[in-house]
């Protein structure tokens, strides 16, 4: 369950899009998926919404395999990861692009032409289909669902089983995270009350390492869906407590014009204690001895910066909002998703712009298209 540190002031609206109510055959995605086989590693190619979600989970939740997300097509990249990600059996290559007409992720997808491949994409229409009829992948549908609200669907789904996630877990977070909408609307819409106030920024940090894959997806949904018609806000994302050495300083800082978002998880996986050796105990820490942290967590220590920071924030005057999950596991990792989506959703509502659009970066792939047919 997430839970936020603001009042609860307005009931969310009813509004309450499709794409929130789509259900993912999961049983249907495993029969399709369990021929191919387990791989020890797995490259996934693709761009924005056609990888966000798969990271925030693989960051999060996998252990099994090695996995290299392919966003560019950056000849180190491309070398490097074909140098360790070798063609031996143990590799499988997962192209997502839900139109299938994405140029940069074509031209690095060929370039492991020869790897066990699978696509995930409209089976009826665009390139990526019809290279993968005639080169003989395997393709699984995607749905009509803008990539960066398809988390719960195939294109998410698809390489985080190939990589050993829980995929019907992680649907279960976030079927039961569309349930707490309450909570989205509240911080949608402390977000839209200060940005009318001049509040311009958004510093989200987060401190869960294992939730350090969510940056891209946060700043993704909310700069896409949002920020249209001179509207909306800028999104910055950092992991704590290193941000504190440097983005700090702008958040208390700098200009007043930034709200603090504060990601935290309230346990660990992981009950490691500190085991401060006798010799050391008496060496001066500040204003105390070394002593003090003996024994503490070091989920309790992290804890203590989270605090240390947002408490500065409070004396600075500083609005923050900060978002606990209990732990990280398969559920809370969905939830925190559809969380965001709806975040993104309601933000976009209060500013009477359409959340499933981005008009603006369709322009910049024309030019690209066209540059590049001057090189032949």
């Amino acid at each position: 369950m997430i839970s936020i540190d603001l009042e609860h002031k307005e009931k969310a609206p009813d509004a309450w899009p499709e794409v929130f109510k789509y259900r993912e055959d999961i049983d249907g995605l495993k029969k399709a998926l369990d021929g191919l086989g387990v791989f020890e590693r797995i490259i996934v190619v693709g761009n924005g919404g056609s990888i966000t979600s798969y990271d925030a989970y693989f960051w999060g939740l996998c252990s099994r395999c090695e996995s290299q997300t392919v966003w560019t097509m950056d000849p180190a990249l491309l070398e490097r990861t074909k140098k360790h990600f070798l063609n031996d059996g143990k590799t499988v290559v997962v192209a997502v692009s839900k139109s299938g007409n994405t140029l940069g992720q074509i031209e690095s997808l060929l370039y492991f032409n020869d790897y066990p491949v699978v696509v995930v994409t409209n089976p009826n229409e665009g390139a990526l289909s019809e290279i993968a009829k005639k080169l003989n992948y395997l393709i699984i549908p995607h749905p009509p669902i803008g990539g960066r609200f398809s988390a719960g669907t195939a294109s998410a789904f698809v390489p985080s089983y190939l990589a050993g996630m829980d995929i019907k877990r992680i649907q279960e977070g976030i079927i039961g995270g569309y349930q707490q909408k309450e909570n989205a609307f509240q911080v949608a819409s402390f977000y839209y009350d200060l940005e009318k106030k001049g509040y311009e920024e958004i510093y989200v940090t987060c401190y869960s390492e294992l939730l350090g894959g969510f940056a891209n997806l946060v700043i993704q949904l909310m700069h896409e869906s949002v920020c249209k018609e001179g509207k909306g806000q800028t999104f910055y994302f950092a992991m704590g407590p290193e941000a504190q050495h440097h983005t700090n300083q702008r958040f208390l800082g700098g200009k007043k014009n930034v709200i603090g978002t504060f990601i935290v998880a309230e346990k660990s996986q992981h009950d490691l204690k500190q085991e401060i050796p006798d010799l050391v105990k008496d060496v001066n820490l500040r204003s105390d001895k070394l002593s003090i942290l003996d024994n503490v967590s070091f989920q309790d220590a992290l804890h203590a910066e989270y605090l240390g920071t947002k408490r500065d924030s409070d004396l600075n005057k500083i609005p923050n909002v900060t978002i606990s999950l209990s732990s990280v596991d398969d559920v809370s990792v969905g939830e925190l998703v559809a969380f965001w989506h709806m975040v993104a959703f309601y933000s976009a509502i209060l500013r009477d712009v359409d959340p499933f659009n981005q008009p603006a970066v369709e322009n910049s792939k024309k030019i690209t298209l066209g540059i590049l047919k001057s090189h032949r």
